[in-house]
C-alpha cells in the first residue's frame, strides 16, 4: 500500500515556497498600485505579466 502523505521535510519546503510566492504576489500588487498612481503604463503592464506568472505558480501548488 502506498503512503500518500508527504514527508515532513518536503512539506516544509512546499510551505516555504508557497509563503515566498504569496509575499511576491503582495509586493507585485503594491508595485502595480504605485505604477498606476504615477501613470507608468509600461511598468504596470510588465508587473501585471509577472503577477500572472506568480498566480499561476500558486494555482499549481494549490491544486
Amino acid at each position: 500500500m502506498e503512503n500518500n502523505r508527504m514527508e515532513p521535510h518536503s512539506l516544509d519546503i512546499r510551505k516555504t515556497k508557497f509563503t515566498a510566492l504569496k509575499d511576491r504576489q503582495c509586493s507585485l500588487n503594491m508595485r502595480i498600485r504605485l505604477a498606476m498612481q504615477i501613470h507608468d503604463m509600461k511598468a504596470q503592464e510588465d508587473l501585471e505579466k509577472e503577477l500572472k506568472e506568480v498566480m499561476e505558480e500558486i494555482s499549481h501548488m494549490v491544486w
